[in-house]
C-alpha cells in the first residue's frame, strides 16, 4: 500500500545520524546493517573509489586520515570547504558528504523494510542559518530524497517526548536542552491545551561535545604524551605533520569521554609516531574528573544560554515543568548534576526517559506522520484508470470526529477541476478491531471534484477504506485506496524563526522586518528611503540594500545573507535621495526565504538574492581581527581602571570567564589544520566584538547622557523663543522618551532619543525660517576650500540669498549642495555598507 504521509525522520548529526519510522503516534528507530540504532557521520573512500559510511569509516579516522572525514556538518553552506581523499583523488563538499550519510540510512530502510523512500523529514539545529539549511536541502536531493522538509532539532525532541508523555499539564512550559556533537540549542516550549509551541530559542552553532573531545586532546593527552616521550616533544594540533597522531588522540578522547559517563577512569592506549616514523606506545589514564574539569566551562556556557532563553520570555526556572535532555553529551553525570543544581544550574526536573542519542530522529518521524506526501509521489504509485484523490486535511489531530477534504482528478487531467464530477460520490468506511463497521454515507462531489466529510475516529489509529462511485453507482479504484487518521495526545504548533531578519541601514543599525520567534510561514514588509541620489546620465550613485540576520544592534555584528545593488546603468530614470524602497521578506516553514525590493519611483521590483553560501574566512584576516579585538580589550581594561566603570569591569570579567582572548587564540592557532577552525574563530570573534561593544557602551553612556542633556537645554531655549503650544507638547513627549532611554542604560536608545529631542528643535527652527540659513552656513564652512566650480557658484548664490532673506532659495541651495558632498565619489565605487535608512 502506498504511503500517504512522509513517515520517516532523519537526525543528520555532527557525530552520529539516525533514521526512524512512524508507528502512528510514536516511532521506531531503524537499525543499520550492524544492528546499531545510529550511524557515525563519517565517510571513507579507498583508492579504487569505493565509499564506506558509518562505523567502518569512523574506525579509519586514525589509521587513514587522508582518506576519511567526519564532523563535516558544521561546514554545511561553506562554498570552498571541500574535503579531499588523497588515495582516489576525489574531493567532496560537506553537503556531498552529508548526502552519503543520508544514502546510508536510506539503505537501512530498504534493508529492513524493502522500501525505497523518496521523502523524509530532516532535522537541523535551531541555530542553523539560512545557508546551512539550504545546504541540508541540497544534501537531501543528492541522496535521492525528493521531498525533505526541515524540522528544528529541539522541536523534533518535543514531538518525541509528547508522544510518550503521560503527565502533561494543561498549561505549562518545557525547556529542551540539546547538547549535540557540534551544536547547542535551548528551546522554551509552551504547552497549552494539548498543543506545544516553541516560544523562544537560544543556541550556539559551535558549542557541542566535539569541543570537549578537543579540550581533552589539548589539555590532557598532548601534554601527557610530550612528558612521557621526548620523541613527541613537537606534538601540536596546529602542526600538519602531526595530523595522524592528532586524529588518533581525538578518536581516543571521544571514546574515553563516552565511557567516563558510567566509569570513574579509563585507559587511553594508542600507538603514535615520532618525527622519524618510529612507533611509540602511549598509555594514559583519563579520569571522569579530567573530563569534568575541561567540560565545565562549556556546560556553564550552555546554562547561560538556557537562562537567556527563559529571561527573554520573562520566565524563571520555577515556571518550567521539566527539562528534556537531548544529545549524547547529556549522558555525562557532571552535566546532569549541574543542570539540577538550583544555584549554579537550572534547578528544574530533568526528563531523560528517552534515549538522548536517538530522540531527535524519533521525534522527526512522529512529526513526519503529520505531513502528507506531495502529489507527484502518489501519482507514480497509481494504476492506470485510478481516480487520484488529493487530500487537503491534516492526517493527525486530537479530534474524535475529524473533518476531511480533498479533490478528485485523474492522471490525464492537466489540472484539478479539469472535468465535471457532478454525480460522483465518495464514501469512507472504518472497521476497527472487534467493532462494527462505520460508514460516512455517500458524499457527493462538487463539479470540480472537491469533497468534504466528517469522519468518526474509533481508535488511536484509524484506517478508512474509500468507495468511489460513478453517477451510475459503479465502484472505481482510487489512489490511495484508503486514508488514515491518527489521534494524537498532543500536537505541535507552527515552526518559528530562530534568527531575526532585517536590513542594514544608515548608522550601522538594523531595521528589523521579522523578529526571532515569529511563527512560520511569515512575511514582513518595511518601507525605507534612499540616502543617495542615483543619476542615470552622470553615472553616479548607488542604491545598496544589505540583508542581515542575527540579533545584534550593530549591523556589522550580524551575518549578512544578501544584498541588492542598483547602479545608474540599471535604471530608466534618476532616483532622488529620499526615494521610497519597500522591502518584502517571505520565509516558509522549511526556512526557504524570498526577498524583494520595490522602488515606486521606478515602478519596478528587484529580487534580492539571499546568499545561501559563505566562503571560508581567511585565517590571516581573522588573526588581524583577533589582534584588533585584543587591542580593544586591553584599551578597555586600561580605561576602566582609571574611571568609575564598575559595569565595564563586570562585563570584561564575564568575557574572560567565557573563554575570552584565550579561547580565540586557541582556535586561531589550529585554524590552518582544523577544517572547522576558521568558522569557529570567526564566530568567537563576532561574540567578542559584541561583548566588548557592550563594555564600551558602558563607558560611553555617561558621555552620551551628558550630551543629551546639553541638547535638551538647547531645544528648550529654542522653543522658549520660537515655539508654540504644539512644539512644547512635542518636546514633552520626546523628553519622556529620553528619560526612559537614560533609565534603560542603552547607549543606542539614548542616542536615538537625544536625536528625537534635537529634531523637535530643528523643526521649530525650520518653521521660523532660521534653519536653512544655519544649514547653509555649516555647509559653507565645510565646502569653502572645494575646487569644484559648481560648489563655488552655489555658495556665492547662497550668500546672496541669505543677504536677501530669501529662505526658500536658501533651502533649495542647501539641497543642491548636499548632493555635491564628497560622499558621491565614495558611493560611485561601491565602497559603502548601505545607502538606505529608516523612514523619517
Amino acid at each position: 500500500m502506498a504511503r500517504e504521509t512522509v513517515d520517516f525522520g532523519i537526525d543528520l548529526g555532527t557525530t552520529n545520524s539516525a533514521i526512524a519510522m512512524s508507528t502512528g503516534a510514536d516511532a521506531d528507530i531503524v537499525r543499520n546493517n550492524l544492528r546499531d540504532e545510529y550511524t557515525p557521520s563519517a565517510v571513507h573512500i579507498n583508492r579504487s573509489g569505493h565509499v564506506l559510511v558509518g562505523k567502518r569509516a569512523r574506525n579509519k579516522l586514525d589509521a587513514d586520515p587522508a582518506n576519511t572525514h567526519a564532523e563535516f556538518k558544521l561546514q554545511m553552506g561553506v562554498r570552498d570547504a571541500a574535503r579531499g581523499f588523497a588515495g582516489s583523488g576525489r574531493t567532496m563538499s560537506p553537503e556531498e558528504l552529508s548526502a552519503e550519510v543520508l544514502k546510508s540510512v536510506r539503505q537501512d530502510v530498504r534493508r529492513a523494510y524493502g522500501e525505497e523512500i523518496g521523502a523524509a523529514i530532516i532535522t537541523v539545529p535551531a541555530a542553523f542559518e539560512l545557508d546551512q539549511c539550504d545546504a541540508t536541502r541540497r544534501a537531501a536531493a543528492l541522496a535521492g530524497l525528493e521531498f525533505a522538509p526541515l524540522l528544528q532539532e529541539p522541536t523534533a525532541a518535543a514531538w518525541a517526548y509528547s508522544a510518550v508523555a503521560t503527565d502533561v499539564p494543561r498549561r505549562g512550559f518545557w525547556l529542551v536542552y540539546d547538547l549535540g556533537g557540534g551544536t547547542f540549542d535551548a528551546a522554551v516550549i509552551q504547552v497549552q491545551d494539548g498543543e506545544f509551541t516553541v516560544v523562544n530559542h537560544a543556541g550556539d552553532n559551535f558549542l557541542g561535545g566535539k569541543l570537549i573531545d578537543w579540550l581533552l586532546v589539548e589539555e590532557i593527552l598532548i601534554p601527557a604524551a610530550r612528558a612521557a616521550h621526548p620523541g613527541l616533544a613537537s606534538l601540536e594540533r596546529s602542526d600538519p605533520l602531526q595530523a595522524a597522531n592528532i586524529a588518533k588522540l581525538k578518536l581516543a578522547a571521544e571514546e574515553a569521554k563516552i565511557e567516563l559517563s558510567h566509569m570513574a577512569a579509563v585507559e587511553v592506549d594508542v600507538e603514535l609516531s615520532d618525527a622519524r616514523g618510529d612507533r611509540i606506545p602511549f598509555v594514559h589514564e583519563v579520569t571522569r574528573a579530567d573530563v569534568e574539569r575541561v567540560a565545565m566551562p562549556l556546560y556553564r556556557r550552555s546554562v547561560e544560554l538556557c537562562r537567556k532563553a527563559l529571561a527573554e520570555k520573562s520566565l524563571a526556572p520555577g515556571n518550567i515543568e521539566r527539562v528534556l535532555l537531548v544529545g549524547g553529551a547529556t549522558l555525562a553525570p557532571a552535566l546532569r548534576d549541574l543542570l539540577a543544581d538550583p544555584a549554579d544550574g537550572l534547578g528544574i526536573r530533568l526528563d531523560h526517559s528517552l534515549d538522548p542519542v536517538t530522540v531527535v530522529a524519533r521525534g522527526a518521524a512522529v512529526f513526519a506522520r503529520t505531513q502528507r506526501l506531495p502529489h507527484g509521489a502518489k501519482d507514480r504509485a497509481a494504476e492506470v484508470g485510478d481516480v487520484l484523490l488529493d487530500f487537503a486535511h491534516k492526517p493527525t489531530g486530537r479530534s474524535t470526529e475529524p473533518l476531511v477534504g480533498g479533490q478528485a482528478r485523474t492522471a490525464q487531467d492537466a489540472e484539478a477541476g479539469a472535468r465535471d464530477w457532478t454525480g460522483y460520490t465518495v464514501e469512507f468506511v472504518n472497521t476497527a478491531d472487534n467493532e462494527l463497521e462505520w460508514r460516512s454515507g455517500q458524499v457527493p462531489l462538487g463539479a470540480s471534484g472537491s469533497f468534504t466529510a466528517r469522519l468518526k475516529a474509533r481508535a488511536a489509529h484509524n484506517t478508512y477504506a474509500i468507495e468511489f462511485r460513478t453517477p451510475q453507482g459503479t465502484l472505481v479504484p482510487t489512489s490511495p485506496a484508503t486514508t488514515s487518521y491518527q489521534q494524537m495526545a498532543m500536537e505541535g504548533g507552527d515552526a518559528t524563526l530562530s534568527h531575526s531578519f532585517g536590513v542594514w541601514v544608515e548608522g550601522n543599525e538594523v531595521a528589523w522586518i521579522l523578529r526571532k520567534g515569529t511563527e512560520l510561514p511569515a512575511e514582513g514588509r518595511i518601507v525605507l528611503e534612499s540616502t543617495v541620489e542615483v543619476r542615470r546620465g552622470q553615472h553616479t550613485g548607488l542604491i545598496r540594500v544589505p540583508i542581515v540576520q542575527g540579533e545584534r544592534a550593530r549591523a556589522d555584528r550580524n551575518s549578512m545573507v544578501g544584498q541588492l545593488d542598483i547602479r545608474p546603468d540599471e535604471i530608466a530614470r534618476d532616483v532622488p535621495a529620499g526615494s521610497e524602497i519597500e522591502v518584502l521578506v517571505e520565509i516558509d516553514e522549511s526556512f526557504r526565504t524570498h526577498v524583494d525590493a520595490y522602488i515606486p519611483i521606478l515602478d519596478e521590483e528587484f529580487e534580492i538574492d539571499v546568499e545561501l553560501g559563505r566562503d571560508t574566512p581567511d585565517v590571516e584576516e581573522l588573526r588581524g581581527q583577533g589582534a584588533a579585538v585584543t587591542a580593544q580589550y586591553e584599551e578597555l581594561r586600561r580605561r576602566s581602571a582609571t574611571s568609575q566603570a564598575g559595569r565595564t569591569t563586570e562585563l570584561l570579567d564575564a568575557f574572560d570567564q567565557r573563554g575570552g582572548l584565550e579561547g580565540i587564540s586557541r582556535e586561531l592557532d589550529s585554524a590552518d589544520v582544523n577544517p572547522d577552525g576558521p568558522a569557529i574563530a570567526q564566530e568567537l570573534l563576532r561574540k567578542a566584538e559584541s561583548a566588548l561593544d557592550e563594555a564600551e557602551d558602558a563607558l560611553v553612556l555617561p558621555r552620551l547622557v551628558q550630551e543629551a542633556e546639553s541638547v535638551r537645554d538647547w531645544v528648550r531655549e529654542v522653543i522658549e523663543e520660537y515655539g508654540d503650544g504644539h512644539a512644547k507638547s512635542a518636546l514633552r513627549e520626546a523628553e519622556a522618551e529620553l528619560d526612559a532611554a537614560i533609565t534603560s542604560g542603552d547607549p543606542t536608545l539614548v542616542d536615538h532619543a537625544s536625536e528625537a529631542v534635537r529634531n523637535v528643535g530643528l523643526q521649530v527652527l525650520d518653521a521660523s525660517g532660521r534653519l536653512p540659513v544655519l544649514q547653509f552656513m555649516s555647509l559653507k564652512e565645510q565646502l569653502a576650500a572645494s575646487a569644484d566650480g559648481r560648489i563655488q557658484r552655489l555658495l556665492h548664490e547662497g550668500e546672496a540669498a541669505v543677504a536677501a532673506q530669501d529662505t526658500a532659495r536658501v533651502r533649495n541651495l542647501v539641497i543642491q549642495l548636499r548632493r555635491l558632498l564628497p560622499r558621491d565619489a565614495v558611493v560611485a565605487d561601491g565602497s559603502v555598507d548601505t545607502t538606505v535608512r529608516a523612514q523619517r
